[in-house]
């Protein structure tokens, strides 16, 4: 009997959590991976409860944010016979290693696609990724496991707010027609569905994909009819106001070819012939968006650089952490070699280039799901990793359950003794410190 009881005043590995500080419960948990938190949510109520809460959502996300990485999309897009063999494979890479020559990937995801050979494109906006497949929108939060697609014809452009700490999607209609666009907004997370704003006093066509910085999304447009008018249509997410940018021709030149980034916290243009010799590009730089000033510079490289790709046709996704300009292939090779991407500083014009491995020189992982020269590949800068959770089923969405895939497989067991492990160990460092 007295063993016993001494058993039930032991401290079961669950309430050891609960019995700590709020404060010191988030700085634990803060410290952690963020799908080791969507672990700990089934341990107890009173657990999912807090890793819920919008409290632990945003201070991790602010700790998150400082440790940003790349996502790369790799796409198999059509290659495999039976339709449910069609996937997009998500891969994160560190940001961090600046003078790294290779990157070691992490498998975050594995995504069923459409199998009709039409590309897409991959951005992450505060921790979400907007995926755009077939002209569909597509938003999922890899660390929460996450995907939720926009009913087709609701696609448009992703958005975040930083003072109310909200996504929201601008979608466009009737923009191919005589009539004037019409302009919705959906907000995420709040229920409400979509809802009608004001729109231009001018009629336009966005051609081009929208990048989102410090609030304000971006897109190239054409007003009223090609080639008049060309700018940049500026939505501000907060206000959920468009403003109107005008802008070289040249910029929107190539329509959907057009590329637009965030250079060092602002909106700029990579413009070059798509369909030519790559060995330069003119950098457009908007310094002042009141006035409408853009600056321009070229930048040159040698063909060179391109000898060991085996692929001509590159994307610029962006910039990394230290604002080099990112460049990639489009494609995987024709036969099994390593894939690089490259990092061109405007300031030095330096160009560099790093490995990623186990993405192009892998042929087993190439065979097994049919990756061939047709696989597409995006790349996603600036993401890091969110608790947030994509809620709400009044948005005409449908929640897609993904195919996830895991570098090893915990048992419950060592599930158990590690998280208990884990906690003891923090507490200690954290009394100590």
């Amino acid at each position: 009997m007295k063993r016993e009881d001494e058993d039930e005043k032991e401290t079961k590995p669950s309430e050891l959590l609960d019995s700590l500080p709020i404060e010191l419960k988030m700085d634990i948990l803060t410290r952690l991976p963020a799908k080791s938190l969507m672990k700990f949510r089934y341990v107890s109520k009173m657990w999912s409860s807090f890793i819920r809460s919008q409290e632990l959502i945003n201070s991790f996300s602010s700790k998150s944010s400082t440790q940003t990485r790349f996502i790369l999309a790799l796409s198999n897009d059509g290659n495999f016979s039976e339709p449910e063999g069609n996937l997009s494979f998500y891969f994160s890479f560190s940001d961090d290693a600046e003078e790294s020559s290779c990157l070691v990937p992490n498998l975050e995801m594995a995504m069923p696609v459409i199998s009709n050979h039409i590309s897409g494109s991959c951005t992450s906006v505060h921790g979400i990724l907007a995926v755009i497949h077939s002209f569909q929108l597509i938003l999922c939060n890899p660390s929460t496991e996450q995907v939720i697609k926009l009913t087709p014809g609701y696609a448009g452009f992703v958005g975040y707010d930083p003072i109310n700490d909200q996504h929201k999607v601008l979608s466009l209609l009737n923009q191919f027609s005589d009539d004037p666009v019409e302009h919705k907004v959906l907000t995420l997370g709040v229920g409400g569905g979509w809802r009608r704003i004001q729109g231009l006093n001018q009629f336009y066509t966005a051609v081009s994909m929208g990048v989102c910085i410090n609030g304000f999304v971006f897109y190239g447009a054409y007003s009223p009819t090609p080639p008049s008018n060309p700018g940049i249509v500026c939505f501000d997410v907060r206000f959920e106001r468009l403003s109107y940018i005008k802008a070289p021709e040249i910029l929107v030149h190539y329509g959907n070819a057009s590329i637009f980034i965030e250079y060092k916290g602002k909106l700029a243009s990579i413009v070059r012939d798509p369909f030519g010799y790559f060995n330069e590009f003119d950098l457009w730089i908007l310094e002042d968006v009141e006035r409408h000033n853009w600056s321009k510079q070229t930048c040159v490289f040698p063909f060179s650089v391109w000898d060991s790709l085996g692929v001509m046709k590159m994307c610029i996704p962006g910039t990394n952490k230290a604002d080099e300009i990112i460049m990639a292939p489009k494609s995987l090779s024709h036969k099994v070699q390593p894939f690089y991407i490259f990092y061109y500083n405007v300031e030095t014009r330096n160009i560099r280039r790093v490995r990623l491995l186990g993405i192009g020189d892998n042929e087993e992982f190439r065979t097994c799901y049919e990756l061939n020269y047709r696989s597409n590949v995006n790349i996603a800068t600036h993401h890091f990793e969110s608790i947030a959770f994509l809620q709400g089923s009044s948005y005409h969405m449908r929640e897609s359950k993904t195919l996830l895939v895991f570098f090893y497989i915990q048992q419950t067991s060592y599930f158990c003794y590690s998280m208990t492990f884990c906690l003891y160990c923090m507490c200690f460092v954290l009394f100590i410190s």
